[in-house]
């Protein structure tokens, strides 16, 4: 998969990109197809995503456009895209090649991704990844529900099957799976080009999912309610410890009627701490 006129250099058109957090791409896909295909690959072509500090052991991948000079065939390592060449397994997979074809964008790594049900993909961030230092991480989900949680720096985005999304990972982001089924996405990098900053003019914001079972919805909901609430307010004001404060939360939460979980407590404080270190940078 090449890209005729391509420079090899690095571009700088990210630049023209600044500030922009999500954004559904106007890019449709037919989901089922491209599933299919993702379904029938060999079960050994999975690995088990090599960031192992920030996942439960349900997050894989698999490479389909990959770099031979990288250690591991789903390590995204930083070379121009003509560094990567496709993968085996993209040759048995006509729809996910067409997927990638129809955006013509300047490839690197493309790679399977899957959560598997009840699995968790803790809050970390993948830095340079981020389209105002031009590259991009585009998702394009094949099976998911609404009781998968992506979150970007908050803020949860409404990924639905066949949509195209750009997503700044270089900002704090996680995902659980509390549905009943696997969440397989299509997971692509690119320089940016002209095409994508068209791309970009022509997205909005996707259509919102019920935020009544979002965990982060939940939690937020709490702390309201925590800013209203003496008795609670105290206990929690008293507790020193980062655990004990974490569980506690937890516990006080539930018996409130808020289902919300560590993940989301723990993310709250490291907002938090981030919020009051940004405000000494000029």
């Amino acid at each position: 998969m090449t890209h005729p006129g391509l420079s090899a250099q690095a571009p700088c058109e990210g630049l023209r990109v600044q500030g922009m957090r999500s954004a559904r791409l106007p890019w449709r896909f037919d989901a089922a197809s491209a599933l299919a295909e993702a379904k029938a690959l060999p079960v050994s072509l999975w690995r088990t995503h090599f960031n192992e500090g920030r996942h439960d052991g349900g997050w894989q991948a698999l490479a389909l456009r990959h770099a031979p000079a990288a250690p591991m065939d789903v390590v995204p390592i930083d070379v121009p895209p003509s560094g990567f060449v496709d993968a085996p397994a993209l040759e048995q997979c006509p729809s996910l090649r067409a997927m990638l074809e129809a955006m013509a964008l300047p490839w690197k790594s493309v790679r399977l991704m899957q959560l598997l049900p009840g699995c968790e993909i803790m809050e970390h961030t993948d830095a340079g990844v981020s389209a105002a230092q031009g590259e991009v991480r585009l998702h394009v989900p094949l099976q998911t529900g609404e009781h998968v949680y992506f979150h970007v720096d908050g803020e949860r985005i409404p990924l639905r099957a066949g949509e195209c999304w750009y997503l700044d990972v270089s900002r704090p982001h996680r995902v659980r799976n509390r549905g009943g089924q696997t969440r397989i996405h299509l997971v692509a990098d690119a320089w940016v080009d002209e095409r994508l900053l068209e791309a970009f003019r022509a997205s909005d914001a996707g259509d919102p999912l019920p935020d009544a079972t979002d965990p982060w919805s939940q939690f937020l909901r709490f702390r309201d309610f925590v800013g209203t609430d003496e008795e609670y307010s105290r206990r929690l004001s008293a507790i020193t410890d980062k655990a004990e404060f974490v569980q506690a939360s937890v516990q006080l939460g539930h018996g409130a009627g808020f289902q919300f979980e560590a993940s989301d407590v723990e993310s709250a404080m490291k907002a938090g701490r981030r919020s009051w270190m940004e405000q000494w940078v000029l």
